[in-house]
Formats: C-alpha cells, structure tokens, sequence
C-alpha cells in the first residue's frame, strides 16, 4: 500500500470519527458509510498481512482498529434508530 493511499484513508476515518463524535450526520450516509468502513478494513487487513515493514504493520493496524470501531458506533446507532 501506497503512502497516499495511507494517508487518503487516514484522513478519511479522521473526518468520520470527527463526524460520529459530534453526532453530525449531515455529512454521514450511515449505509454508504458502512460499505466504505468494509472495504477499507478489508484493504488494510490484506496489506498488514503482505508488509514486512513493522512500523507500517503498527500503523496500518492502527488504521484498521479505528475504522473497525467507526463501523461498530455507526452499526449501534443505526440498530438504535430502527
């Protein structure tokens, strides 16, 4: 994986939390957001396993728990709001 491809993701799940913290839900379409949390989580799983860079596994990693809980306060609000 790419530094910009890193780093466009990392400003993604930034905004996102950034966005679930202040309830803002203007700019959050709960269900786009959960399809693009799936993809991004399945892409940096598939790239911490092919790294042998450890400081990229860590960050990388990080990347994933974050987007892993977004999409797990995302999925708890919608199961609220049904």
């Amino acid at each position: 994986m790419e530094k910009t491809e890193i780093k466009r993701i990392g400003d993604y799940i930034k905004d996102l939390e950034e966005g679930l913290y202040e309830w803002d839900y203007s700019g959050i379409t709960t269900q786009g957001e959960l399809t693009e949390l799936y993809r991004i989580i399945k892409r940096l799983m598939d790239a911490t396993f092919t790294t042998k860079d450890q400081n990229k596994k860590v960050l990388l990693a990080s990347l994933e728990y974050k987007a892993r809980k977004c999409k797990e306060c995302i999925e708890q609000r919608l199961a609220i709001r049904n």
